[in-house]
């Protein structure tokens, strides 16, 4: 933890937590910082390297919270990383106990993996039109409605951004 000052601390704690009230406020804007810190920038640099050297890149948030995780995960913790694969893999299907629409959704989203394993290309006939990752960062919000959105997160992206340009300046400083 090199170079973390208090004051990022500071800034970090007021960007997420800023006037939380109680502690499940306090929890829940830290799983939002370390989620965005662990899988949400990585995720979005990757896509914009990809899409910067000309390829196409198809990019989704899941966000559907699975009924199989009732009771076994606290009502906080909403869509899981990697909570998609079992969707992907026909779980509902599979373990039963599922939902009806979480049976489509399984469908739908074997439907775009499939498409795009065969074309490159995850669009198809009767599905939401997934947009390419564009200069737009165009995406698709995967639930029981999948619904395209753009820019993900785009405020904190240019929250972390900013901090870590600062950090790395102030570093630059203090090592001279």
């Amino acid at each position: 933890f090199q170079g973390i000052t208090s004051e990022v601390v500071d800034r970090v704690y007021k960007e997420y937590m800023g006037d939380a009230k109680s502690p499940a406020q306090v929890r829940d804007g830290l799983l939002d910082a370390m989620g965005d810190v662990v899988f949400v920038i990585s995720a979005v640099e990757v896509a914009r390297y990809h899409r910067d050297a000309g390829n196409p890149v198809y990019f989704y948030e899941f966000q559907h919270r699975p009924s199989s995780v009732e009771g076994v995960l606290p009502a906080f913790v909403k869509a899981d990383h990697a909570a998609e694969v079992a969707f992907v893999f026909g779980k509902p299907f599979l373990a039963g106990g599922a939902t009806k629409e979480e049976n489509k959704l399984s469908r739908t989203v074997m439907r775009y993996w499939t498409n795009f394993a065969k074309n490159g290309n995850p669009n198809g006939e009767g599905l939401v039109h997934w947009p390419q990752y564009d200069l737009e960062e165009r995406y698709l919000g995967i639930d029981l409605e999948q619904k395209a959105a753009e820019k993900l997160k785009e405020h904190k992206m240019e929250f972390w951004a900013q901090l870590m340009k600062q950090t790395q300046t102030e570093r630059k400083h203090t090592d001279l």
